[in-house]
């Protein structure tokens, strides 16, 4: 794959993971406390879910101009599905259960 579709590749699964993580926390949240609140702590938790996901796609040896920017490999993306999992499991799944019971 050229290095231009790894790019993109990349930054729609990083977006994704945001746009997923930003969905499950602010719906978590939104039950329990007002939307504003709800909507910051979603912010910052999706930024962070952002910045992680970019960095499992660095390069370990980045050379401006000789390597390429970002390196696509599965590792980093079963990484992202054990994450996004793991939000699911503890944001969706869990609060869910307990309201059945």
């Amino acid at each position: 794959m050229t290095p231009e579709y790894e790019k993109i590749v990349v930054l729609v699964i990083s977006l994704t993971a945001s746009f997923l993580t930003w969905k499950m926390v602010k719906d978590f949240y939104g039950a329990r406390y007002n939307m504003v609140f709800a909507h910051i702590i979603a912010i910052i938790t999706s930024s962070f879910m952002l910045l992680s996901t970019m960095f499992l796609f660095m390069p370990k040896n980045y050379q401006r101009g000789v390597t390429p920017e970002v390196e696509l490999n599965f590792f980093s993306i079963v990484t992202i599905v054990i994450m996004l999992a793991g939000l699911y499991l503890f944001f969706k799944y869990i609060p869910d259960k307990r309201k059945e019971n």
